[in-house]
């Protein structure tokens, strides 16, 4: 666990078109009234990248100035009080770089500093990265989050970006145009125009085709920026409410194992999930990913409670589930709790939401639950050869008491034949002659049930031989004794782990490890182990 306080890709159009997800700040025309003494000597204020701005850049920094002091003025309250948050964290990253404080207003024009901000092209987070451009830089993005809504690894992204950007065109408005409207987009106009930075691009964009010129938003980006840099460096004396970045609520970041239950964290810090959630936006569960360590952020006044939380057996409690997908929609959280003993509540904590199983839905199970079609079937045939129902009572299924028993292995006398009819099921079949639908399927070698069609000849099997009860005409085979367990070995293969060989004799991880005296540690190929099939 690893814990770092932090200070309390842009809108990135890594592919051209506009993607802010904010009102539009293209200015199109002059507010006639004068700017005030004051608001001109905020205008002629520099830093390290508006200085020596040429002459021609002015009229264009000046229209979007006189914006966001005029009708945009409400907007710029909001997103420098949203900053403040960010900003001692931002600044931080980009200093410790050498590189230009002032970047870190880059992300007020892309968001506004929202970190949940999407645009309508897939740009998402405070600094807008793309989907593409944010795994390359670091960015990951799959089912269990979206670390471009974390407003600090997106600030670090941001950095490493810009900095590749600065390296390729030795200028930072250029660089910030090309953050904009893409890398390649951005070499190609410079090398068609001839124009040796962006705002002699700018001048010569005519000379191109259409196709290659910079878009209309590309080339009020750079100039918004500078705006934006000018008015955030004169708040208060611009008549805007100030704004103490260094004295923003401290957050921590803390480094947290995989599978670590959220919901509980969340809990032992004393913060409903809607406010953990507002500091974690880039989580998508209320559990971290069972792949990978990730950071989680918390108010830095409870690293007392997350600290020990962490340190805690059950921050870890679903350290070995997977996401799986429903194969069938007869599936339930009742039947997965069966095959899994784990409580139907746990199942539902962990997938908040999904009451309904439906077929192609992805839900985040233990590792040994069998969530294929074969399995859910077995379990009906097998409650139904019990005289039970599909769907336990709940007073028969008590959560943390559940447990299916395998089943059994299939004696066949198949003295009897039956075709099946039109509109006819498998199961239909397997109930007229009391027989489950799994030794029906097994009896005549049928993987798939939804593939069996009208006028198939099916074989009817004998009953089924109880647990210890030989089968009729058979010499026992491995059954002994009545109320013998029935056994079977397997020889440990090479890339072989516990969950695989569980899933392939329908048996638990545990009871593997129960009967075996091994873990996945000492798990060796060639290795055999003993299978109770009862």
């Amino acid at each position: 666990m690893l814990c770092l306080a932090l200070a309390g890709g842009c809108g990135t159009r890594q592919s051209g078109g506009p993607q802010v997800n904010t009102p539009a700040l293209i200015v199109s025309g002059d507010d006639a009234s004068p700017l005030t003494r004051t608001e001109m000597a905020a205008l002629k204020s520099t830093g390290q990248i508006d200085r020596n701005l040429p002459a021609e850049a002015m009229p264009d920094v000046a229209r979007q100035y006189k914006y966001f002091l005029r009708k945009g003025r409400n907007t710029m309250s909001v997103f420098s009080k949203r900053a403040e948050l960010y900003l001692a964290y931002s600044r931080k990253v980009f200093r410790s770089r050498g590189m230009p404080e002032e970047l870190a207003y880059l992300a007020i024009v892309e968001s506004g500093y929202k970190p949940d901000a999407k645009s309508p092209a897939g740009a998402a987070g405070a600094w807008q990265f793309m989907p593409y451009t944010g795994m390359k830089y670091g960015l990951n993005q799959d089912w269990w989050m979206d670390e471009r809504l974390d407003p600090y690894k997106a600030t670090e992204a941001a950095a490493d970006y810009l900095q590749k950007l600065y390296g390729d065109f030795r200028d930072w408005p250029t660089a910030i145009a090309a953050y904009n409207a893409g890398e390649g987009k951005m070499s190609r106009a410079k090398e068609g125009t001839g124009g040796r930075n962006f705002f002699e691009v700018k001048a010569r964009n005519h000379v191109l085709d259409s196709k290659a010129q910079l878009r209309e938003e590309t080339k009020q980006y750079v100039p918004r920026f500078l705006a934006v840099t000018k008015i955030m460096r004169n708040l208060p004396q611009l008549g805007f409410e100030p704004i103490h970045p260094d004295k923003a609520p401290g957050v921590l970041r803390f480094t947290v194992r995989p599978g670590t239950d959220l919901l509980a964290f969340s809990r032992a810090c004393g913060l409903s999930w809607e406010e953990f959630s507002a500091y974690n936006q880039h989580h998508k569960r209320p559990v971290s990913s069972t792949e990978r360590s990730c950071f989680v952020y918390v108010p830095a006044r409870y690293e007392r409670q997350a600290t020990a939380f962490l340190r805690s057996p059950q921050a870890n409690a679903y350290a070995n589930w997977r996401p799986a997908r429903v194969t069938t929609s007869a599936d339930s959280w009742e039947k997965i709790s069966r095959r899994c003993n784990v409580p139907v509540a746990q199942l539902q904590a962990a997938n908040p939401g999904k009451h309904k199983l439906v077929a192609g839905a992805t839900v985040l199970v233990p590792r040994a639950a069998n969530m294929s079609a074969t399995a859910v079937a077995a379990l009906d045939a097998h409650n139904a050869g019990r005289g039970q129902s599909h769907e336990p009572r709940k007073a028969r299924l008590k959560p943390g008491n559940a447990r299916t028993a395998p089943l059994h292995g299939i004696a066949v006398a198949a003295s009897r034949s039956h075709k099946l009819q039109p509109d006819e099921t498998l199961y239909a079949v397997a109930r007229k002659y009391k027989v489950s639908l799994r030794e029906l399927q097994e009896c005549n070698q049928i993987d798939n049930p939804d593939k069996v069609r009208a006028g198939c000849l099916l074989r009817i099997p004998g009953r089924a031989v109880a647990s210890g009860e030989p089968a009729a005409g058979s010499s026992g085979g491995r059954v002994g004794k009545a109320g013998a367990a029935r056994q079977t070995t397997y020889t440990v293969q090479h890339k072989d782990s516990l969950w695989n060989i569980a899933r392939k004799h329908n048996v638990s991880v545990d009871d593997l490890k129960r009967w075996n005296k091994v873990d996945e540690k000492s798990l060796r190929a060639g290795t055999t182990l003993v299978v109770n099939l009862d």
